[in-house]
C-alpha cells in the first residue's frame, strides 16, 4: 500500500508480464485528512489462484500525478486508441483570447469534420480563412523576390519552356488582389477570370494580335480599361554601367526604357482598335444593354526591377541613382512606374491593416 509522489521515466530492464498472471483492478476515490482527493487503486490476486478473492496492492494518486499519468499514458498510446480529446487551452485575459496553437493542432487532426462545420457556419469564417491565405501570397511574394534560388527552382520545375517572366505571371494570375488594392487609388479588378495575359490588338478582345500581361479595369458603375507590363524584379533600373551619363545623372536602363515604350505602344493600339469604349458581352456573345469598358487615355503600369538595385558597395541607397530614377518616373504620363519591392509593400500594408481592422474593438 503506497502513495505516488512523483512519476519519472525508469531505466530498468522490464520484462513485460504474462497476461495469463493478470489480476482485476479497482478503483475507488478517497479524501484524506488535508481534504485532498486521491485516486484509490486496488489490486487483487491472480484469478487462478486456491484461495479466495482478497487485495493484494494498492495505490494512491492526486491530481498532480494523475495529470502526469494522463500525459504518459497519451505519450504511449495516442489519443485515438485511447479515445481522448486534446484539451484546448483558452485564456480570456483583458486583451483578448490566448490559445495554444500546438494543441489547437492536435484538436483539428482529431475532428477536422468538426472545425469544418464550425467554420462554415460562423459568417466571419471566410474572412479568417481569405486573410490567412493572404498572408501566406505575401510570404510567398517576399521569398520569391528575395530568395534566388527559390525563384530559379520556381522557373525551372514550372515553366521550363517559358522565361522569368512566367513565374510573375503565373503568381499574380493566382493573387489578383495584389494588383487589385495596390495598383491604384480605385479597386481594379481582371479583365478575364482565367487569365490576367490578354491580347488587346488585332483578334482580340474587341473582335493573333498585341498583348498585355495584364489586363485589368477599374470597378464602379463606369469602369475603364487599365494595363500593366510585367516584367521581373531582377531587371535593371538604371543602366548597369560604373559610370553616370553625366555628373549625378543616371540613365534609365534599356530594360526599363524599353518596357515603358512596351507600354504605350500597347494602350496606342488598343485605343486605335477598340475606339474609346467597348461594349460589354455575355457569356454567349450578346451586348449586355448599357454595360461597357472606357479607354478614355487609360492607366498603364509597368512592374519592373527593385529598389534595391540603387544600393552602393557600401548598402546604403545611392542618391544620385535614387534622384535620376524618380525624377525621370515621376514626368511620365503613362505609364506609371512601379518596382516589385514597392508592390510588396504595398500588399503586405494592405493585409496587415485589414489584420488589425477584423480584431480591433468594435
Amino acid at each position: 500500500m503506497a502513495r505516488i509522489l512523483d512519476v519519472r521515466p525508469n531505466t530498468q530492464r522490464i520484462a513485460a508480464h504474462k497476461p495469463e498472471l493478470g489480476v482485476d483492478c479497482e478503483h475507488q476515490v478517497v479524501v484524506d485528512d488535508a481534504g485532498t482527493t486521491l485516486l484509490h487503486l486496488t489490486t487483487f490476486g491472480s484469478r487462478d489462484r486456491a484461495s479466495h478473492r482478497k487485495s493484494s496492492q494498492s495505490l494512491q494518486v492526486d491530481s498532480k500525478v494523475a495529470a502526469e499519468l494522463v500525459r504518459v499514458m497519451r505519450e504511449t498510446f495516442g489519443d485515438e486508441v485511447l479515445n481522448a480529446s486534446p484539451r484546448l487551452d483558452v485564456a480570456f485575459a483583458s486583451g483578448g483570447a490566448v490559445v495554444d496553437a500546438e494543441l489547437l493542432a492536435q484538436a483539428y487532426e482529431q475532428k477536422p469534420e468538426l472545425f469544418r462545420a464550425l467554420i462554415t457556419n460562423d459568417e466571419a469564417a471566410g474572412d479568417v480563412i481569405a486573410m490567412a491565405h493572404r498572408r501566406r501570397q505575401v510570404e510567398r511574394f517576399r521569398r520569391l523576390l528575395e530568395d534566388d534560388d527559390y525563384f530559379d527552382n520556381e522557373r525551372k520545375t514550372r515553366f521550363p519552356k517559358r522565361g522569368s517572366e512566367a513565374v510573375w505571371q503565373h503568381f499574380f494570375e493566382e493573387n489578383p488582389w495584389i494588383f487589385g488594392v495596390s495598383l491604384s487609388g480605385q479597386l481594379l479588378t481582371s479583365w478575364s477570370d482565367e487569365r490576367l495575359e490578354q491580347v488587346v490588338a488585332g483578334h482580340s478582345i474587341a473582335s493573333v494580335g498585341k498583348r498585355t500581361d495584364a489586363l485589368l479595369r477599374t470597378s464602379g458603375r463606369i469602369r475603364s480599361m487599365v494595363f500593366a507590363e510585367i516584367k521581373t524584379h531582377r531587371k535593371e533600373l538604371l543602366e548597369p554601367i560604373r559610370e553616370p551619363y553625366r555628373s549625378g545623372c543616371w540613365a534609365p536602363s534599356f530594360e526599363l526604357s524599353g518596357g515603358v515604350v512596351q507600354a504605350q505602344g500597347t494602350v496606342h493600339r488598343a485605343v486605335m482598335q477598340i475606339g474609346e469604349r467597348l461594349q460589354d458581352k455575355a457569356g454567349d456573345g450578346s451586348d449586355i444593354p448599357g454595360e461597357f469598358t472606357y479607354l478614355l487615355r487609360p492607366r498603364s503600369y509597368l512592374v519592373i526591377g527593385n529598389l534595391d538595385s540603387l544600393r552602393g558597395d557600401g548598402g546604403g541607397y545611392n542618391q544620385d541613382q535614387i534622384r535620376s530614377f524618380e525624377l525621370f518616373r515621376r514626368e511620365l504620363v503613362e505609364p506609371e512606374i512601379l518596382t516589385f519591392d514597392e508592390l510588396l509593400a504595398r500588399a503586405e500594408w494592405t493585409v496587415e491593416s485589414a489584420g488589425t481592422e477584423a480584431y480591433s474593438e468594435p
